[in-house]
């Protein structure tokens, strides 16, 4: 037994003639791929809109629909990979992801691009997972999931910000559907790669699918998708005035009390009772609310300012994004030396990391000027970065560290309801109506002339950002007397230490 834990580790899902050397690098090109592939491009918002005669409520709803498909593949993850092989996986993640980008840009049917959306981050998590789960005793040989989170997320969010540069230069100077074929060339390398170099391969003993509640997960997913309409499309429908937003409300309570029915009554559950019992869950959930709000100022505020103040154009806007990267790399570093070399505790880091994202909005605030020059931004965006991705990693570490891991995935997806879910379309309702709201009134204070100069907006931008000051003071004041409850340390299970030891063979 000792043997098998110090001998090195070895990918066995490759054929015995790839070098040992450039099996981790195939995973990190694998997972590059999967980042860059979606159902809907953020970037090709205003081209699709156009070509789509889609609406930009439409286009948001999609890329919630995509997030909301990444979560809900959480609680099945370890039942799809040890029902399928490794390869299976890749592949089958690939090609659903293909048919998605091929036939995305040439519908017209908001509810179906909507659903197409929801299934394509569903396949991407897919993937993304079957190359992260395979890498963990590479990355982090003695489980130490500080490291291992530190990777996940600067992988995640910063090969995004990546790929947003890259798509933005091909929407730039070709057309929106050109990404859709870039994300298609990528994946199928990624098949090709995969057929060629790997074997098919399952660590674990055969786990069939038996079990699975796939009733509760189209439940939980018409109840937040259902949330997520109704907050998205409230102004733009009159709220309780539209028939639709009443049946979106009626699905969503329907969705819900079945849910609960269901987590009571049947024998496995999507999301289990004992995952809402996990300690502190109730913080991490306002934290991460806090946190999506807050982060809404950056997509809502600072890209009005950027377009309506500075006349910024797309190249210019997404070079911002290079100092987002910067600061994401930082954090991820920052977030591994303080939990895992420093011993920090998690709520220390956790001040930490919202700390940088309330100085993001202070800086901004005293930006809000038409002189202001491009490089007075490179600084809050870098802190801006630097907070997002310490919070993420360190409120994940901490739910691996409370729950235990039956429930550590229902717990990721309760966590995604709000992180990835509905506190980005809150935050960016919000914003959209209080700026509605004081333009008005700076404009009747200042009257027609001063509007000419942009006086208004720029009072206004300011004073939104101020309130964004004030809520980040007041989530400061919550982290720091919340009490971060001792974590029970999850074991690692069974099957993982069994995992362990048939990769090392």
């Amino acid at each position: 037994m000792a043997y098998e834990q110090n001998a090195p580790f070895r990918f066995m899902s490759f054929k015995e003639w790839v070098p040992d050397g450039i099996r981790f690098w195939i995973y990190m090109l694998f997972l590059a791929c999967f980042q860059f592939s979606n159902g809907m491009y953020f970037t090709a918002m205003s081209q699709m809109e156009g070509s789509l005669a889609i609406t930009p409520n439409d286009v948001k709803m999609m890329s919630h629909a995509m997030l909301i498909g990444l979560t809900m593949y959480f609680p099945v993850a370890f039942r799809l990979k040890f029902r399928f092989t490794n390869r299976t996986c890749l592949i089958t993640a690939a090609l659903v992801l293909i048919g998605c980008n091929l036939i995305v840009p040439y519908v017209h049917s908001t509810p179906l691009l909507v659903l197409l959306c929801f299934i394509a981050g569903f396949a991407r998590l897919f993937g993304t997972f079957e190359c992260f789960s395979s890498v963990l005793p590479k990355v982090a040989p003695t489980y130490n999931y500080a490291v291992f989170l530190s990777l996940v997320f600067f992988v995640v969010l910063g090969v995004i910000h990546l790929f947003d540069i890259a798509s933005t230069y091909i929407i730039y100077f070709y057309n929106w559907r050109y990404v859709h074929l870039l994300a298609i060339g990528l994946l199928l390398l990624v098949i090709l790669c995969a057929y060629m170099l790997m074997r098919p391969f399952r660590p674990m003993p055969k786990m069939p699918l038996y079990g699975v509640d796939w009733l509760g997960m189209v439940l939980c997913s018409t109840f937040i998708l259902s949330l997520i309409f109704v907050v998205q499309y409230g102004n733009q429908l009159n709220w309780l005035d539209s028939a639709y937003i009443r049946v979106a409300l009626g699905s969503a309570t329907l969705a819900l009390a079945f849910s609960v029915w269901r987590m009571f009554n049947v024998r496995h559950p999507f999301l289990e009772v004992d995952a809402f019992k996990t300690k502190n869950l109730l913080n991490l959930l306002v934290i991460f609310l806090l946190m999506g709000i807050l982060l809404t100022t950056k997509t809502v505020l600072q890209n009005t300012f950027t377009g309506a103040i500075l006349h910024f154009d797309a190249l210019n806007t997404v070079s911002l994004k290079w100092f987002e990267f910067i600061g994401m790399a930082l954090g991820a570093i920052f977030s591994w030396f303080a939990i895992s070399r420093l011993k920090w505790h998690k709520k220390l880091v956790t001040f930490i990391g919202m700390s940088f994202i309330v100085y993001y909005t202070v800086m901004m605030y005293f930006l809000m000027s038409p002189a202001t020059n491009i490089e007075k931004l490179y600084l809050p965006l870098v802190c801006c970065g630097f907070g997002q991705v310490v919070i993420f990693i360190t409120l994940t570490v901490y739910a691996q560290a409370t729950a235990r891991f039956r429930n550590y995935f229902q717990v990721i997806c309760i966590l995604g309801f709000i992180r990835t879910g509905i506190a980005s379309p809150i935050g960016d309702a919000i914003y959209s109506r209080a700026m509605s709201g004081v333009l008005s009134k700076n404009l009747a204070l200042l009257g027609e002339n001063a509007a000419q100069s942009n006086l208004p907006m720029v009072n206004t931008l300011q004073e939104l950002f101020g309130y964004s000051v004030i809520l980040g003071a007041i989530t400061l004041i919550a982290i720091a007397a919340s009490r971060f409850k001792k974590h029970i340390g999850m074991p690692i299970p069974t099957f993982v230490r069994m995992y362990r030891v048939v990769m090392r063979r």
